[in-house]
Formats: structure tokens, sequence, C-alpha cells
């Protein structure tokens, strides 16, 4: 008989059918501390981590804008320093004639200029042919000639001059500012000296924390400024980077086991360099600051939650526990229950049984009183009487075997696994079930191969076995059949088919028919709960329950319990594979009931 296989994944083992057990409280405690961590702490530390790296990425990109600001602004106010220094000169220039500043207001013009900034050091006139007409200051440079100089020749062309740091004939390094003031054809310059003490301090006027500071390098990379970390003025920087280039870069070195930050900008129409550096450490401290504090925040979140997954892990698997019991509470009533019905069942079929042997016995009763009426009775009626009372107690115990059967099975109660011969438990299953059958035309067939004893739950087995062998009876009612009970050994455990040739399950109710309640019986002969009894008590015995079945052909539902560890070996092999049964855990049979 060709069968349809339904194939459909089984519900978890965690207690979701009518009758299937959970896991242990404590497994349970630990399954839902984790999986509660895991839901809470895995976005906590994705969102922790992905902050931080926004907020790195956000600390590097505004320490390089806050470093490109400032030094873009100390460019402006050093350029601006120096551009108000020239005016001044420039001023001094315009103001005076060459015979004038001569005649002593050089003299008194630079020393109102020395108390008010005291920013030159000293003050000089040179002719258009490099003669050094007038000095004020502490050198003697009075008489000397600037027509080689490389100052000198530059003011041919221009206005204004300021020079790079060098040494002159001072011999110590020094700058000069130089404006030329044209008086007919021929011209003379005015030449002042910075203060080097006072140009380093506007340079270095930026200070940022303790290591953050600002410098001049020539184009030749040569410091014009004093550094406060190491290097000396007119001397080597060593700076890798001094192409030319528009606009403030940034760069990050390592020296000496320390990262460097550096930022710079060409100024003076590209003939110095302005640098600002800072140590790395010290400027990304505010953002190792923020770092530990996210930290701490996190530790605290991470105790948080898992103190509220402990607490809360506890309460459920108490209400979880509590649920369990009330659930383990309502499975034994659906199990007396479906026992009760089950004995309901039964009970036309044995009150049929017995009633045959009653009426004998009403029979044999009544001739041996009409054997007793007669005067005496004889040798030949005694004989009678006694073959009479022979067929009477056949037909007692054979009520007696009916009765022991039924009673056998609804006083069984035990609810401990226990060894059990699975193949006898099946028989005595079929004794009880025959009586009903006979009624209906139904052949049994039997079909057991050698089982080694099974841990099972036998009162609970019995209620399976008995389930499934009334709901082939009610597939087969009135039109009869064969039922066929087949055990083999099979890998990894025990298989047990309960096959019939009835009416059986239209495909649309085959999902439903392990559902609690569903039938398709008359009201008053189903209850809907058989099916879904059997399969929970087979889960809780950890086997499996499927079915296939074809729509008027029959139908097959096949029972896979475990086997001990040390019986697999010897399994038989001839019986490996005796019809594939389906994988279905679906619904009772609304034929079945």
């Amino acid at each position: 008989m060709p069968l349809t296989s339904l194939k459909r994944k089984p519900p978890a083992r965690a207690g979701r059918n009518i009758l299937g057990e959970g896991p242990g409280d404590e497994g349970l405690h630990r399954r839902l501390v984790r999986t509660m961590l895991f839901a809470c702490l895995v976005p906590l530390l994705l969102i922790g981590g992905a902050t931080h790296l926004q907020f790195h990425l956000y600390a590097e990109n505004m320490v390089t804008d806050q470093h490109q600001r400032l030094i873009r602004n100390h460019r402006n106010f050093i350029q601006a320093y120096l551009e108000d220094r020239t005016q001044e000169l420039a001023a001094v220039a315009r103001m005076y004639s060459l015979e004038q500043l001569r005649e002593g207001e050089l003299e008194r013009v630079f020393s109102l200029m020395k108390e008010e900034s005291g920013i030159y050091s000293d003050i000089g006139i040179i002719d258009d042919q490099g003669r050094h007409l007038v000095y004020l200051g502490p050198h003697d440079l009075s008489g000397r000639n600037y027509r080689g100089a490389d100052w000198f020749r530059a003011l041919q062309d221009r206005e204004v001059y300021v020079s790079d740091l060098f040494l002159g004939y001072r011999a110590i390094p020094h700058y000069i500012i130089a404006v030329k003031r044209l008086e007919g054809d021929r011209f003379w310059i005015l030449r002042a000296t910075l203060s080097i003490d006072h140009f380093s301090e506007v340079v270095e006027r930026v200070r940022v924390g303790s290591t953050g500071e600002a410098f001049l390098l020539d184009s030749a990379g040569t410091y014009q400024t004093k550094p406060l970390f190491g290097g000396e003025v007119l001397k080597p920087s060593g700076y890798p980077f001094l192409d030319p280039h528009e606009g403030v870069r940034s760069y990050e070195v390592k020296r000496r086991g320390e990262t460097l930050l550096f930022t710079d900008v060409w100024m003076a129409d590209g003939r110095w360099l302005l640098v600002f550096r800072q140590s790395k450490t010290e400027a990304f401290a505010p953002l190792r600051r923020a770092l530990f504090t996210l930290i701490a925040i996190t530790l605290a979140a991470v105790i948080a939650v898992s103190a509220v997954a402990l607490v809360l892990s506890r309460r459920l698997v108490a209400f979880i526990a509590a649920s369990n019991r009330s659930r383990e509470e309502l499975n034994r009533q659906l199990l007396a229950s479906s026992k009760m019905a089950a004995v309901g069942e039964m009970a036309a079929g044995v009150a049929h049984e017995i009633n045959n042997p009653l009426g004998i016995i009403e029979t044999l009763k009544t001739w041996i009183l009409d054997l007793m009426d007669s005067p005496a009775p004889g040798d030949e009626d005694r004989e009678e009487i006694r073959d009479s009372a022979r067929k009477i107690g056949d037909q007692v115990e054979r009520c007696r075997r009916i009765t022991h059967d039924l009673l056998k099975f609804s006083r069984r109660v035990e609810s401990e696994r226990a060894e059990t011969d699975l193949n006898a438990l099946l028989e005595e299953m079929v004794r009880i079930t025959e009586h009903r059958a006979k009624g209906e035309n139904i052949r049994f067939a039997m079909d057991l191969a050698p089982l080694p004893p099974l841990q099972l739950y036998p009162s609970e087995f019995q209620q399976v076995a008995l389930n499934l062998l009334n709901n082939a009876v009610d597939a087969m009612e009135r039109k009869g059949g064969t039922l066929t009970i087949r055990t083999r050994m099979e890998e990894g455990g025990v298989r047990v088919d309960v096959e019939d040739t009835g009416c059986g399950i239209p495909e649309e109710h085959i999902s439903r028919i392990f559902e609690p309640f569903f039938t398709s019986k008359p009201v008053g002969k189903g209850t809907g709960l058989g099916l879904a009894v059997c399969y929970g008590l087979v889960q809780k015995m950890g086997g499996t329950l499927g079915v296939r079945s074809r729509e008027g052909e029959g139908t097959r539902f096949t029972l896979l319990l475990p086997a001990p560890p040390e019986s697999r070996p010897n399994m038989n092999k001839r019986s490996r594979n005796p019809g594939k049964a389906g994988g279905s855990h679906g619904d009772e049979d609304p034929s079945r009931g």
C-alpha cells in the first residue's frame, strides 16, 4: 500500500506539547542567564565599541583640526606682528628726512620706541652705497659697509625687507627689518634689529599643555627660533617635511619610542616654515579619560545587567517550575481521563465478549436444574452434570481473564521507568483490544521481532499502544480489515509500527492530528486527547511518533524508542527498513478521535 509521508519538524523537547518533559531548573537557569546576558551584553558591548571607535575618530579629527586652526591663526599673528614693525619703521622714515634723523631725531625716536615696547635692540641708517651713517646700539657697527650683504642687495628691488636669522658683523644670531626711503635719484635705509628673545617669545606664544610648542625653520630646515625641547638656533632641525606645499599639513612621527604630532604651514613668501609640535600622549589625554569613563560606565552596565539577569532568571525559573508542576498535574488528569475514555470505548466489546459465556452459563444452569428435577438422575445424567459444570468453569475462567486484563490496564499507574518487555506489553494490549475488534470483523497480524528489555514507563506505554490500537479499530469500524503490529530493531533504537487498512486520514487534517481536543468524531464519541497524550508520552520516553497515511487506503503510525546502547550492535539486519515512516508530528486523526 503506497503511503504518503508527512514531513514536519518535531516540536521542541522543552515541554511544548501536552506531556513533554522540560529541562532541569538549574540547566534552564543557566541557559536563561546565558541568553539574557548574550541578548543584553552583546548589543551593549557593540554599542560601546562603536561609540569608542567613533569618538576616537572624532577626537583625532578634532585634535588635528585644533592644531591646524591654531597654527593658521598663529601664522597670521606673526605676520601681523612683523607687518606692524615694518609699518612702524616706514612711518619714521616717511616722517623725517635723512638730515633730521642724523641731527638727533633718530636718537629721540629710538628712545621712545624702546621705552614703549623694547622690541628693538639697535637701529641705524645706511646710505645707498652700503655705508653705516648712523648707529644706535650696543655694538660697534659705525662705518661698516653692507654693500655685499644679502639684505642690502634684496632692498635694491623692494621697499621693505625682513631677514632670516643670521650672525652678521656682530657674530650673534639676530633679525633685521629694513625700509628704504627714496630722495630724488638716491635712497637711504632705516634698519632696526629685532630682539631675538622678544621675537622667539612671540613665536613660542602658542604653548599647549606641557609639550605643545611652536618654532620657525627656514627653507633648509635650520632653526630660526630656539625650540623648548632640544635643538639650537641656526642648527639643522632634521625636520623631514620641507617640501613646499599649500595650506596647513599634519604629520605623525615616532621618535625614541614616543609619537609626536606635527602641524606646519609656510609663511614669509615661503622662506619660513612655522611648525607646531606636541606629544600624542598629551594631545589624546582627554580621549583616554573619556575612554576610561566609557569603560567604567560599560563595566557598571555589565554588572547591573548581570545582576538583573540573575534575579529575573531566578524568578522566571521559579515561575516556570510552578507552571510545570501545574502542567504535570493537568497531564496526570488528562492521562487518567484518556485512560477512562479508552476503558469506556472497550466496555462495549468487553460486555459483548462476556455476554456470550454468560449465555452459555445460563443455558447450562437451566439444563442442570432440569436434570436435578428428575426423580433419580442416572449415571449418564450425572456425567452430563459434571460436563456442564466443567463448561461453566471454562466460561467463568474466560470472563475472569477478560475482566482481569481490563482491571490490570485500568489500575496500572506506575510513573517510574522500569525494564519492560515491549512485545509482551503489546500482546497484552492486543488481547484487551481484540474483544472489541472481533465484532468489527478485524483481524490482527502480529510481527514481533526479538527485542532487548527497554527502560520505559510501562503504564504510559500501555496507554500509547491502546490509543493507537483503538484508533486503528475505529478506522476499520463496520468494514473490517487487518491491523498489523510490527516491532523491529533499528539503528539507535526500537521501531514499532501500528498499521491498519482503514479509511485513512484526509490530507487537510494531517497537520492537526496531534493537537489536543481536535477530533472529527461525532459529539460524545471522541475526546480529542488520544493522540495528543500519545505524542507527549512518547516524547517523555525519549522517542518520536510519526504518521503516514493516504485517505481510503490506510494509516501507519511509527513509534521510535531509544534502545540500550549495549543492545544496538545486535540489530536484526533484515528488518532495518521494514517500511519508511514519515516524520510527522501533527495532531490527531479526525477519523479516529
